[in-house]
């Protein structure tokens, strides 16, 4: 990949200003939106279905325009604390009603799936934090929810090249799918995710987990929020067992119950859970693409 074609992929990366609505969910959260009457908490549990939306009206919220007096982290926050609901809901429906990410070029790459893993690993890694009770169950949640952003702005700025990796992709583990990213394109989605965060101006954690989150053995800045969002990944993509941490022979369960200090049968025990989050969530996925 040449040095100037991997800048003009991460210029074009930076350039985007806005990540459009995942779900079929769209109409009803314009709905809502609309609607006089509708309360904060109801408001902010619909636009939180929405990574994309999310994203942007948290990046405003923490942006040095508002000068929030600390990091914002969900979208009650924003309105309560810095935005307040009419602007939020203003905002909310300038990006329903703008242009949206353009998909389709890349046929392989499922917009529902990547919904349904974005709000899988988002509850389920929240779910662990309030349980482990060491970290901030909204810094996760969004770290959660947005981790594989990068993906989604590859799909969108380069659909072409990313049909024809998306197939190998599959095939290979997480480390050799960014090292072959980045051989083909010059960057990875991890890559663009962080670039995006920073652009965005949304929480240091956040960032960093984008960056970082699929490093089992990562240990720097947040490694908590990082640890976390990646544990939950990795299990659901493989299941617990076939993780394994070469470096040490364990599966990650155990390493992340010694690093947090829980138990490992309580800790396999809320991993039960992840299964149960993420069919719900498939189930609902289905149930809204039969209904739009």
């Amino acid at each position: 990949m040449d040095v100037s074609d991997a800048r003009k992929r991460r210029s074009a990366i930076l350039k985007t200003l806005n990540i459009p609505p995942a779900s079929a969910a769209s109409d009803q959260l314009l709905e809502l939106v609309k609607d006089e009457e509708v309360d904060i908490a109801s408001l902010a549990q619909a636009i939180q279905a929405e990574p994309g939306i999310t994203a942007r009206v948290i990046s405003i919220a923490n942006s040095s325009f508002f000068s929030a007096p600390n990091p914002i982290h969900t979208v009650e926050e924003a309105m309560i604390k810095v935005l307040g609901l009419k602007t939020v809901r203003s905002l909310v429906m300038s990006m329903l009603l703008g242009p949206k990410f353009n998909t389709k070029p890349c046929p392989v790459f499922s917009l529902q799936s990547y919904w349904c893993r974005a709000q899988s690993v988002a509850q389920s890694a929240a779910l662990l934090a309030k349980k482990i009770s060491l970290i901030d169950a909204n810094k996760v949640y969004l770290a959660g929810l947005l981790h594989s952003m990068g993906q989604l702005l590859l799909v969108h700025h380069f659909p072409k090249e990313m049909n024809k990796l998306l197939p190998d992709l599959i095939k290979l583990d997480n480390q050799e799918r960014l090292n072959h990213e980045r051989k083909t394109l010059g960057i990875n989605s991890c890559d663009a995710g962080s670039w995006i965060a920073k652009r965005w101006d949304l929480p240091a954690e956040t960032a960093v987990t984008l960056q970082h989150y699929l490093d089992p053995e990562y240990e720097g800045e947040h490694w908590e929020v990082v640890r976390t969002v990646g544990f939950v990944v990795r299990y659901l993509q493989q299941g617990e067992h076939k993780k394994i941490n070469e470096k040490q022979n364990l599966p990650e369960s155990e390493i992340f119950a010694s690093l947090f200090n829980v138990e490992l049968n309580q800790l396999q025990l809320w991993q039960e859970n992840f299964d149960e989050i993420e069919q719900s969530v498939s189930v609902l996925a289905e149930f809204l693409i039969s209904h739009e």
